[in-house]
């Protein structure tokens, strides 16, 4: 009985994890024909009917998995990833520098990696107005999403500081992607991440 039980836990676990797989398989193939056709038409030019007739889905598909056309072109894989390294940094490290690294690791690393690619929807996002829009209203919901997981680190006497902590690292990160971006990756994303954060701890002297 106990035996049988084991299995159907890992038949369920495995299955749930292959749906994962098949999900973020789908979500990425969907980003990068959305991308070419949006590089190729304008953003305003292309239908997300276009895009799901590209991957081979239908179109009430991709709106159940990006719920807009911006958040295709918006949609980040890193963002799961950083949730739980941040969370295991904060562990050891004082926020700014557990939020810095984190960023460094889950966000530079694979930027490099899939450098042409990221680099193109990057400056894509910077370029296009209803997409830098989209992008500034997601900074809002990243920082109180970071807020609420800071809230819940810190402890109470420094819970107050959560949403200033969350402003402040989103921003530098922001700073960090635009120079990136303007100097078309020539800087790598680490070395300018890492950068801006070192001027936020510096702010405090400037006079």
């Amino acid at each position: 009985m106990k035996v049988t039980l084991i299995i159907k836990a890992a038949t369920i676990i495995f299955m749930m994890t292959l749906r994962e797989k098949n999900r973020r398989r789908m979500l990425r193939e969907t980003q990068r024909e959305g991308m070419t056709l949006f590089l190729r038409l304008g953003f305003g030019a292309v239908l997300v009917e276009d895009i799901a007739a590209a991957v081979g889905v239908a179109g009430s598909t991709i709106y159940r998995h990006f719920k807009t056309k911006e958040n295709i072109v918006l949609w980040d894989e890193h963002d799961e990833v950083l949730d739980a390294v941040l969370t295991d940094r904060l562990k050891t490290q004082a926020p700014l520098e557990a939020i810095r690294d984190a960023f460094v690791e889950t966000l530079a690393e694979r930027y490099q990696t899939d450098f042409d690619f990221q680099l193109a929807r990057v400056r894509f996002i910077y370029a296009t107005p209803a997409l830098h829009a989209a992008a500034i209203e997601a900074d809002f919901r990243a920082r109180e999403e970071l807020t609420r997981g800071l809230t819940q680190t810190l402890s109470k006497k420094h819970k107050a500081a959560a949403p200033l902590l969350a402003g402040v690292s989103l921003l530098a990160l922001d700073v960090a992607m635009d120079r990136w971006q303007q100097n078309k990756g020539k800087r790598g994303l680490d070395t300018l991440i890492t950068a801006e954060f070192d001027r936020l701890s510096r702010l405090a002297a400037i006079y």
